[in-house]
């Protein structure tokens, strides 16, 4: 047994009487074209116009069906046209047929282009009035326009690939020609420092606040770390609703004061591929009235692709100069370890042979040859200890072979003895789960501090303590003087020291904070996410 949904049948009265065959088939076509038809008269008022044409005022300006009425003038359907329109009424009220594709019509701040046909008609051999013929072009233009946009964006991208600028700079002009192509919120692009994820290499984005990108950082130390290879990753992946359901994870709550904010729901990530890795990802916010087409995703796909050659190019040049400079340490290393420090461990030696012979002869402690030697032995060793310091800062890999709380102990050894200040440097001997690139910045963080201790501070002793949090989450460094404190809110401008330790916690995921005021000497505390 079967059945049938009943057909709708729309029923077009026809007048037996009036008029004839051909007027019949003429009106019946009039009205079910696809395109839009108006008659006008030579006065160019409206006589007649189908559905369509009437149905194209409805669709782009939202008005009544009975907006395109009888007797209304074309320049009263489309004010402010006036001058685009001239040339082709000029042309078909002098009997000229005219044909004009993607004619561009502005009306009620809508933007739409016209492929139109305006066509004259005739009675006793005179133009009495025109035929106008329309099929909207609008989405085919657009498209079009769109298609040059991102033509010109992967222009942009490989211009920026071949000039030497940084990084960051190449992917902040990726992520503003994609936004300037793709209808989103925001738009930004993050590249690993390493296969493990373990921090943020390089970052830009478009549209996203002022901070949102250290906020990321701190977030990004607590996220797990997937599989990066091409395997199971999509190409562009839609996360509807990301914006709420993260809002409700406390693993994104460094940036929750940001999403709380609003502008965007759904999230679209495109991973950076290169040779089988996975180098970053491309991410596009979203509002929830915005949708991708299949278009779009490819574009994104290419772009990624285009992003991820920029990363992979500025990867192999920081190689490549990193390399350079790293066979230059090393021979600078090995000429100072071979001749200046084996001059100074010699001196050292000569001026406490020359102690001991001193004292052997009888003479006093405060005597001037006494003090004098005992003067040039204190100042041979001073000058060993920075000598060895420095040759460790050369010695590629010293720092992952002695570990950071050893590293800091010889630092201070050299501060110590160069300027007179004391420095007790305390820790675990063995190493924290550290990458190479966070322990890099954890050493030249606090070397940055202990610097300005002994330029601003006028202290008396100074410390440093790294310690790790009893779970094993967690390393929390300080470094504290007993000097003169300062004013944390007054710092002058111009004095970088602070801000670039922040950046470098910043980089590693690390919150750094500084207590002191006036005469209460100083305190700077940093805790760094660890590797579980």
């Amino acid at each position: 047994m079967t059945s049938s949904a009943p057909v709708t049948r729309e029923v077009v009265p026809v007048d037996p009487v009036g008029g004839n065959l051909d007027a019949q088939l003429l009106d019946i076509f009039f009205d079910r074209v696809p395109m839009g038809v108006a008659v006008f008269d030579v006065d160019r008022r409206l006589l007649r116009c189908n559905k369509t044409w009437s149905g194209f005022f409805t669709h782009y300006l939202g008005v009544p069906a009975d907006y395109a009425s009888r007797g209304r003038r074309l320049e009263e359907l489309l004010p402010g046209n006036e001058e685009a329109l001239a040339p082709l009424l000029e042309e078909v009220l002098a009997g000229r047929q005219v044909r004009q594709a993607a004619h561009r019509l502005a009306a009620g701040g809508i933007v739409t282009y016209w492929d139109v046909v305006f066509a004259p008609t005739f009675s006793d051999g005179r133009v009495s009035g025109f035929v106008d013929i329309v099929t909207d072009a609008t989405s085919r233009v657009l498209a079009f326009q769109r298609l040059e946009r991102r033509v010109q964006t992967f222009t942009e991208i490989a211009a920026g690939m071949t000039v030497d600028q940084p990084v960051d700079r190449t992917l902040r002009d990726v992520v503003t020609a994609v936004r300037r192509t793709v209808d989103a919120f925001a738009c930004s692009i993050v590249s690993w420092a390493d296969d493990e994820r373990s921090g943020l290499a390089a970052y830009g984005d478009d549209g996203l606040p002022d901070g949102y990108v250290a906020g990321l950082r701190r977030a990004w130390a607590a996220l797990p770390r997937p599989d990066t290879t091409a395997s199971g990753l999509p190409r562009v992946a839609v996360l509807g609703g990301f914006r709420r359901d993260g809002l409700t994870r406390a693993r994104f709550s460094p940036l929750h004061e940001y999403w709380r904010r609003g502008g965007w729901e759904d999230l679209v990530v495109a991973p950076l591929m290169s040779q089988g890795r996975c180098l970053g990802e491309l991410h596009l916010y979203l509002s929830q009235a915005s949708r991708l087409g299949e278009d779009d995703e490819t574009f994104l796909a290419a772009v990624a692709d285009q992003a991820a050659v920029a990363v992979q190019n500025a990867a192999l040049f920081a190689a490549a100069e990193g390399h350079a400079a790293l066979v230059e340490r090393q021979r600078l290393a090995r000429d100072l370890h071979d001749s200046v420090s084996q001059a100074l461990f010699s001196m050292t030696l000569h001026a406490r042979t020359a102690q001991r012979h001193l004292a052997a002869a009888g003479l006093p402690a405060d005597s001037p040859a006494t003090t004098t030697t005992a003067q040039l032995s204190e100042l041979a060793q001073g000058a060993l200890a920075e000598m060895r310091a420095l040759i460790f800062e050369l010695r590629p890999g010293a720092l992952a072979e002695e570990g950071l709380v050893a590293a800091l102990q010889r630092q201070a050894a050299a501060l110590t003895a160069r300027e007179g200040l004391p420095i007790v440097v305390s820790g675990p001997a063995e190493h924290p789960p550290l990458t190479a690139a966070a322990e890099e910045h954890l050493y030249r963080l606090v070397l940055e501090g202990l610097h300005n201790t002994i330029k601003h501070a006028a202290a008396g002793s100074a410390a440093v303590t790294v310690t790790v949090r009893a779970d094993g989450r967690e390393l929390a460094v300080c470094i504290a003087d007993d000097g003169i404190g300062f004013d944390a809110a007054a710092v002058p401008p111009g004095h970088l020291g602070q801000q670039t330790m922040r950046e470098r916690a910043e980089a590693i995921g690390g919150r750094m904070t500084v207590d002191t005021a006036p005469g209460a000497g100083c305190r700077i505390s940093l805790r760094v996410p660890l590797a579980c």
